[in-house]
């Protein structure tokens, strides 16, 4: 017994030996470190680094939810009877909905980089709209409604026009478009910068997306053509001198425009040259902290000709009764002939205390075809229209607004005596106004 026990416990003292000796000829692992996310205090708040790397990235986004009523456009066809009466044949409008709602879902990503050239910027916001009835039925609004680059003073992608300065800056809804220029739109852009604020910048931006004409306009069944619009040969060029300091900002954009079409030749056989359009603005932001923390004062003014969208147009505008048509120009005999307006814009926001608000905007704009092309048409009338806008919003909590906002807009269309020799139409109304209130949830984050 004495003898099995020793063998026993030699073998098993053998045994030990061994595996101690193996293992310390195995290689020896540790687990990799945790990399923690880290802040990135250089790009300013809600930054933070991307693990292994110096780039630094932010999130943020929006959901908005709006309840619109706004009055339907009713606005009345009139023909001339037998007797040569005028009588109502038609009410447009009465299938439309007054009440209408969105709902918006926005992402924002913001990733940067510091370079030897300064700060490597890549920016994306991904928006999707539903809307119903006043809004637009269905899906509405980009998917992508920013998505550009910005490196050493270049800005590459799409973005806001560096045309725009207000860009609806306050205002919530419109009438007849934005009260001055607001677009995004596709370009490449460079900005020098002086010190002390002062900025110059030169931006190549997609005509296509300033383009008002149709190739006709239908109004009260008649057909009209405007210059049969012809594909984009050279970009809108838009020139920008800029300040930005501690009392506010101030601007002067300019922007030429082309006119092409593709109707290469006249009535009477003349070739028709392509022309430029161009447009002016300048605008000033004061910020007023010695009235409240936070309030903002904006004047703005514009002039436009053959580029109408430069004031905030859109192509088509009902208003109650009273419908005007924007467009850059028309082809009268074998010359195209530009439109020309201006617009005025002036907004604010006081804060009557650090959680509620108050905006109060209003804009006026003025546009004038000249007898040669209102000849042409009876839809092209020299027109102005009138935006007033006032929102009421309280911050519960910071980044959450709760809002209502009352615009009232007036259309305001002249009469022409082709209208009151036009054997089938009458527009009998020369201006109308409409009201539209909104009611507003919003959260950023």
């Amino acid at each position: 017994m004495k003898l099995v026990k020793s063998l026993l416990i030699g073998t098993a003292a053998g045994f030990a030996g061994l595996s101690n000796a193996y293992a310390a000829d195995l290689p020896m692992t540790k687990a990799a470190p945790v990399e923690y996310v880290r802040v990135c205090a250089t790009h300013g708040a809600g930054f933070f680094y991307i693990p292994g790397g110096d780039t630094c990235i932010k999130f943020g986004g929006r959901v908005r939810a709006d309840f619109v009523y706004a009055e339907p456009t009713n606005f009345y066809f009139y023909a001339r009877n037998a007797l040569g009466n005028l009588v109502p044949f038609g009410v447009q409008g009465r299938y439309a909905d007054a009440v209408g709602y969105k709902a918006r879902a926005r992402l924002d990503v913001d990733v940067r980089t510091n370079t030897d050239y300064g700060t490597l910027r890549a920016f994306m916001r991904f928006q999707i709209d539903r809307n119903a009835a006043q809004q637009g039925v269905g899906f509405g609004g980009p998917l992508i409604d920013k998505a550009y680059i910005q490196w050493a003073g270049i800005t590459a992608g799409y973005a806001q026009s560096f045309f725009d300065f207000f860009a609806s800056d306050l205002n919530w809804g419109s009438f007849g478009g934005s009260p001055g220029s607001d677009a995004t739109s596709n370009l490449l852009a460079y900005t020098a910068t002086f010190g002390a604020g002062f900025s110059a910048t030169l931006s190549l931006e997609d005509r296509n997306n300033r383009q008002l004409n149709p190739n006709t306009i239908n109004y009260l069944g008649v057909a009209t053509s405007t210059y049969n619009v012809a594909g984009q040969r050279m970009p809108d060029i838009i020139g920008v001198l800029r300040v930005d300091q501690a009392w506010g900002s101030a601007q002067l954009s300019g922007a030429l425009h082309q006119l092409n079409t593709a109707s290469l030749f006249g009535p009477w056989g003349q070739r028709i040259d392509s022309s430029l359009g161009w447009a002016v603005q300048g605008g000033v932001r004061f910020n007023v902290p010695y009235m409240a923390s936070g309030d903002v004062l904006w004047l703005q003014a514009a002039y436009a000709d053959g580029a109408l969208n430069y004031l905030g147009l859109g192509g088509s505008t009902t208003a109650g009764r009273a419908q005007v048509f924007a467009v850059d120009g028309v082809i009268v005999n074998n010359d195209i002939k530009s439109s020309s307006g201006w617009n005025l814009t002036a907004a604010g926001v006081h804060y009557w205390t650090p959680s509620v608000r108050s905006t109060l905007w209003g804009s006026y704009t003025d546009v004038d075809y000249g007898r040669s092309m209102a000849d042409l048409s009876f839809a092209l009338r020299d027109f102005n229209i009138w935006q007033v806008g006032s929102a009421l919003i309280w911050s519960p909590v910071s980044k959450f607004d709760i809002g209502v906002e009352v615009l009232y807009g007036r259309a305001e269309r002249d009469r022409h005596y082709a209208d009151l020799n036009n054997p089938n139409f009458f527009f009998v109304k020369r201006s109308e106004d409409t009201v539209q209130t909104r009611l507003r949830l919003q959260r950023d984050f």
